[in-house]
């Protein structure tokens, strides 16, 4: 018997669990070029790559922040705020958007939406990511990997202004699945939001640990640890 066979559901986390090369925002991004690309034209590169990075930056620390689990601010907020604040065109606000999301969002590689679908075979399937951009931008990465369909809830931090670990967000996809949460696992690469904020609610839980990271004793030890999401369908 596998460790999978006893849940009737697998909930999954996204960013370094089933997507991957997200959150490209290191020195070495090249801001003001994709914003080009998208056709902007009244902000210079560094103006732009000023903006992105204190976006970036603030989010960063409200994320961190337990006080804005439960009203955490649209990425758009973030954006007009700095707009206003450094008297720039508010003309500019959807692109910067676009640039920002274009540096957040990922790849589903072909491997991963093949495990997927193979995984959709014996359990219900269901999300639960921690994003900052727009919902419709992942949902368009889920189209064109074909694995849309596959999911019986899909919930996206950006829609409810709520991200893991708040229970709320959990309890939500627990509702929308429709399975006793006693047979629902959660999988997911990060101690904190995923694993500690699964567990809070009674679930059951798998740890992606990636890179060999040790535990942390303030964090409830996960049921499983796995290196990669495609280890589960080896041990089947």
């Amino acid at each position: 018997m596998g460790f999978l066979d006893k849940f009737d559901a697998i909930l999954l986390d996204m960013g370094d669990t089933f997507m991957f090369e997200c959150d490209h925002f290191s020195e070495l991004e090249d801001f003001g070029k994709t914003y080009r690309n998208h056709g902007g034209n009244l902000l210079s590169d560094l103006q732009v790559e000023s903006i992105i990075v204190q976006i970036y930056n603030r989010m960063g620390n409200d994320y961190n922040n337990p006080e804005y689990y439960e009203s955490f601010p649209s990425l758009k907020s973030y954006i007009v705020k700095i707009i206003n604040e450094n008297n720039l065109p508010i003309s500019e606000i959807d692109l910067l958007e676009q640039v920002f999301t274009k540096h957040e969002i990922g790849i589903i590689p072909n491997t991963y939406s093949a495990a997927i679908s193979q995984l959709r075979k014996t359990h219900k399937l269901g999300v639960v990511s921690n994003i900052w951009c727009k919902s419709e931008f992942c949902f368009q990465e889920f189209h064109r990997v074909g694995i849309s369909g596959l999911f019986e809830t899909i919930i996206f931090s950006s829609d409810y202004g709520i991200i893991k670990p708040s229970p709320l967000i959990f309890q939500k996809a627990i509702e929308n699945i429709g399975v006793n949460k006693s047979k629902i696992v959660f999988i997911g690469d990060n101690l904190l939001f995923d694993i500690a904020g699964s567990k809070a609610v009674g679930l059951s839980a798998i740890w992606i640990n990636s890179n060999n990271q040790p535990l942390s004793p303030t964090i409830p030890t996960p049921d499983l640890v796995i290196q990669d999401l495609r280890n589960l369908l080896e041990n089947e």
